[in-house]
């Protein structure tokens, strides 16, 4: 449509210029005609050019700063260093030979030194035969080598050894051909040097609650494995990784903030599966496993039925072939001895040995000998006796009677089972409480040692024993540090405590010759005292605490690593903290003070208690439970960092 009208208006136009054209010339303008309509729109024209930049604006204002991230893992623990040395033939290395010398990391930790794991030998030569002298004596000289135990005050804190090498040829004013190597004469000297390090192995209970790990502690297949409180699951098992250095809870066997505390009796492992006792609302106390391969828990036997403990490991616990053996408690039959197989799965009552009430089964003594289970029991008597139980045969019998007094209590304080003789303390009403002995073979039973003569007890044993090769140690009543020999059945005092009396339970620790342990002294304060076997003197090594009775407390800790002793002890500048003892030197130094004093002038300084609910060695290292003040209770590891010098 809008075409048809354009196309009319041009033919009007042109018809009426047409018109006008010949009245161009005659005849005037006429008025101006209306405004057209408008035209098409005209293409876009061409871009104009680019302003100039703007001012740049001002910066905004930083924002805030992100929460630091957690903290990495642990660095993986460094090698140890290793010396190692072998016989070298005459040939291309030593015209007359000599000894070879590898130093190295021990990369596998094997402790051996692999081909691939040295990085340094070096040869110590003999030297040639000399001149036949004018007498019978040949002029040749030995190579000699020496190594020499370093203490801390020979600038190795954690202890040392140096290796020395030489030949025996009286060099620098040394007297040849003697068999010493003398200093003059040392021609190459390695020293092997061990430092202290330690830290946290985990922060189980966040902040400073602390977990206080403590309980079963032992080791399976590189996991060490104890209970500790999260503040989540209650007191219940976790597993430390030694290789990988985790820690993880293994299992909630009371589900949620109540705890089992496993382990608090009986901790036996057979095969690939942990045996203990824990406890829940719905069974009591009772017999538990957990398997390390499946990582599954599981109740093997509700001994004494529903909500009732049946308390296993109370009085005793071991591991016989292939079955666990251990006392449990019954309504119907007390505490008497049971057992368990797990190639079956089966639990049973052993001996009900004393009818009606509870025997005790191993409360004093139980050990295996010739392939029998010897226990300590109550009998129809109340007279604790010596029973036997043979597993081939199932037979369960009464070995022997020691007495009639109603507290014979045979091995109660002390007993050792030396080659086919066991020695213990009982009391009877002729001797009081003695040393006594029992032969397994002969069945025949002697006193050893009447201390305290009459009817008078020596009470042998009543805080702590030991025994080194034939000899036993042990204290009596008068506070006497006494010795029985086997060798030659004899006894005698070796030192009396002037007003001490050793602690009861004493962890004895031997180092060398020296015996260590803790004992009293004269102000009633423990402290850390060693015994010399060989010239049998006494001392204290050193007294840490101020006489401050109020202020006891119990060593929590005697624990040796490579030939050094570690314990806890207070002092009023540290408080309780983790202290080193060096028997090379007789030295002591503060290893760690983990709970950082407040204020030095104070002497109720915080102390971390290195050791008090666990403590033992593996591998090297030391683990030890200790607290500080930010994270509480917890676990923690000492090891050693091992630095190598090497001189000609």
């Amino acid at each position: 449509m809008f075409a048809q009208t354009m196309d009319r208006r041009r033919l009007v136009v042109i018809f009426l210029v047409g018109l006008m054209i010949p009245l161009s010339g005659c005849v005037s303008n006429g008025e101006d005609g209306a405004q057209g309509n408008q035209g098409e729109q005209g293409l876009p024209g061409i871009d104009g050019m680019n302003g100039s930049n703007g001012i740049d604006g001002i910066d905004g204002v930083d924002g805030v700063n992100g929460t630091d991230g957690l903290d990495g893992q642990d660095g993986m623990d460094g090698k140890n260093a290793m010396i190692s040395t072998f016989d070298v033939l005459p040939g291309i290395h030593c015209d007359n030979g000599g000894i070879g010398i590898l130093v190295g990391i021990d990369e596998n930790g094997n402790g051996m030194l692999t081909s691939n794991e040295v990085q340094e030998t070096t040869f110590v030569c003999n030297g040639a035969d000399g001149l036949n002298g004018s007498g019978s004596g040949s002029a040749s000289h030995g190579l000699l080598s020496e190594l020499t135990t370093l203490g801390h005050s020979d600038g190795c804190p954690a202890g040392g050894k140096v290796m020395k090498f030489g030949q025996d040829n009286g060099d620098n004013e040394g007297i040849a051909n003697n068999g010493v190597l003398e200093e003059g004469e040392i021609d190459d000297r390695t020293t092997y040097c061990s430092t202290q390090r330690i830290s946290m192995v985990a922060d189980l209970a966040l902040g400073s609650a602390g977990s206080f790990p403590t309980g079963m502690q032992i080791v399976v297949d590189n996991v060490l494995y104890f209970r500790a409180n999260d503040g989540i699951h209650g007191n219940e098992l976790w597993g430390y990784d030694l290789v990988t250095g985790t820690t993880q809870i293994l299992a909630d066997i009371n589900a949620g903030p109540n705890s089992s505390i496993p382990g608090n009796w009986l901790v036996l492992v057979h095969e690939s599966i942990i045996y203990f006792d824990a406890g829940t609302e719905e069974f009591g106390r009772e017999l538990w496993a957990y398997d390390i391969n499946s990582g599954q828990h599981w109740m093997v036997a509700d001994i004494n039925p529903d909500e009732a403990w049946g308390q296993p490991g109370d009085d005793m616990e071991l591991v016989y072939g292939d079955t666990l053996y251990f006392s449990a408690f019954n309504f119907q039959f007390g505490t008497e001895l049971w057992a368990h197989r797990p190639a079956n799965n089966s639990t049973w009552l052993v001996q009900d040995t004393h009818h009606g009430s509870s025997a005790n089964p191993g409360w004093f003594m139980n050990f295996i000998h010739n392939d029998i289970l010897y226990f300590t029991a109550r009998d129809m008597m109340n007279v604790h006796d010596l029973w036997a139980h043979n597993q081939s045969s199932g037979e369960t019998w009464k070995v022997a009677s020691f007495g009639f007094a109603p507290f014979t209590d045979p091995g109660k304080n002390m007993e050792y089972l030396i080659g086919d003789t066991l020695y213990f303390d009982m009391e009877d009403e002729i001797n009081g409480r003695e040393l006594m002995a029992y032969n397994l073979t002969t069945n025949t039973a002697r006193i050893v040692a009447d201390i305290n003569p009459g009817q008078a007890s020596g009470d042998p044993g009543v805080h702590m024993s030991f025994v080194v090769d034939d000899t036993i140690y042990f204290d009596a009543f008068d506070s006497g540090l006494w010795a029985y020999s086997i060798a030659n059945d004899s006894t005698w005092k070796i030192h009396q405590f002037v007003g001490a009396t050793p602690q009861s339970s004493a962890k004895i620790v031997q180092i060398g010759h020296e015996l260590l342990f803790k004992t009293d002294d004269t102000a009633n304060v423990v402290e850390l005292w060693s015994h010399n076997i060989e010239n049998h003197t006494t001392w204290m090594v050193e007294n840490f605490t101020l006489p401050n009775p109020s202020s006891f407390v119990d060593l929590g800790m005697i624990e040796a690593v490579n030939g050094i002793l570690y314990f806890d002890a207070a002092t009023p500048e540290y408080g309780r903290e983790l202290w080193a003892y060096d028997p090379t030197d007789e030295s002591t130094w503060l290893v760690a003070n983990i709970h950082k004093a407040q204020d030095p002038m104070n002497y109720s300084e915080p102390s971390s208690f290195p050791g008090f609910s666990l403590s033992f060695v593996h591998d090297g290292y030391l683990y030890f439970s200790a607290a500080d003040h930010e994270h509480g209770n917890e676990l923690w590891k000492m090891w050693f960092e091992h630095t190598m010098t090497y001189q000609d």
